[in-house]
């Protein structure tokens, strides 16, 4: 396998994972768990277990120094824990449907600041890609034809920011990997969003929540939201961009947006509408048939760096 096809697989694995999260999220939201206490789990579970696996396979990845670990902490701050905290307050705003969309407007963002940060060559096909898969993300989330609409600034501002998170979380891991192993960024940027969002968790009323909750399903929705939907998915999103570029990395992961609605249909017995439908397909024909055209060119004599 050549290493754009690693890229390319581990894009894909991302947004697999975070498609299918919202079936534990939900679950988890039946016991009355709030969006701040889901985000604390994510990261607590994803750093803990990260951590050991590290500790076990690749013990170097754990050494670091008090500026390191400063750089981890607020890439895990930002990245993290703003991300999520910008979602919730997002989606609480305005309807899901915009918020999602939103969101994903990353690819843009990975696009601007790739452009600074790596140098990365914005070429036509990848800005068209970028719009296709946003025009299939609006078909999506139901915005067209899906009745009014009420948005509110501080929701909208929300979402954006959430879409900046989004980015960061690809590109910073890949900005700092000259001075410091991707998989140190990543679990110490577990770690610091946890403690960050640590801040905002009652442990009483958490405490209430598990009691509530049946061993089994809370076991299973945390491992989901831990170590699926958080750890598996972030590692290959960071390790994704060792071998194909940010921009391509954030395009495959509007994947998730289609993932996410096949998961409502068949799980939640969703009901999709035929511009759903439409838009489902937009994304998945222009995030594929870019990595086609990109990979056609590779063979032609242009190779990634």
């Amino acid at each position: 396998m050549n290493k754009r096809s690693r890229g390319i697989i581990l894009a894909v694995i991302t947004a697999v994972m975070w498609g299918i999260m919202g079936i534990f999220v939900r679950d988890l939201s039946k016991y009355q768990f709030s969006n701040i206490e889901i985000s604390f789990f994510r990261c607590a579970l994803a750093g803990a277990a990260y951590f050991l696996f590290l500790l076990l396979t690749k013990p170097t990845a754990l050494k670091i120094n008090l500026k390191g670990l400063i750089i981890c902490i607020v890439y895990g701050a930002v990245a993290y824990s703003i991300s999520f905290v910008s979602y919730s307050v997002a989606v609480s705003r305005i309807p899901v449907g915009v918020a999602t969309v939103l969101m994903f407007m990353s690819p843009i963002w990975v696009a601007i600041l790739g452009r600074f940060m790596f140098r990365e060559k914005m070429e036509k096909s990848k800005i068209i890609t970028i719009f296709v898969c946003l025009i299939g993300a609006v078909l999506v989330a139901n915005l067209i034809g899906g009745g009014d609409i009420k948005l509110d600034t501080i929701g909208i501002l929300a979402g954006i920011i959430n879409g900046i998170g989004v980015a960061l979380q690809i590109l910073l891991p890949k900005f700092f990997a000259k001075d410091y192993d991707r998989d140190t960024l990543l679990v110490y940027g577990f770690l610091g969003a946890a403690v960050v969002l640590l801040f905002g968790i009652d442990f009483n009323t958490v405490t209430r929540h598990f009691a509530a909750a049946p061993t089994s399903n809370l076991l299973w929705d945390l491992f989901g939201i831990g170590i699926l939907c958080t750890m598996v998915a972030n590692v290959a999103c960071v390790k994704s961009t060792q071998y194909v570029e940010a921009t391509t990395t954030s395009i495959l992961s509007a994947l998730e947006v289609v993932v996410g609605t096949m998961v409502g249909f068949f799980i939640f017995h969703e009901h999709l509408t035929v511009l759903q439908i439409i838009g489902a397909v937009i994304i998945v024909v222009g995030a594929i048939g870019s990595e086609v055209g990109q990979g056609r060119k590779k063979q032609n004599g242009q190779s990634y760096s």
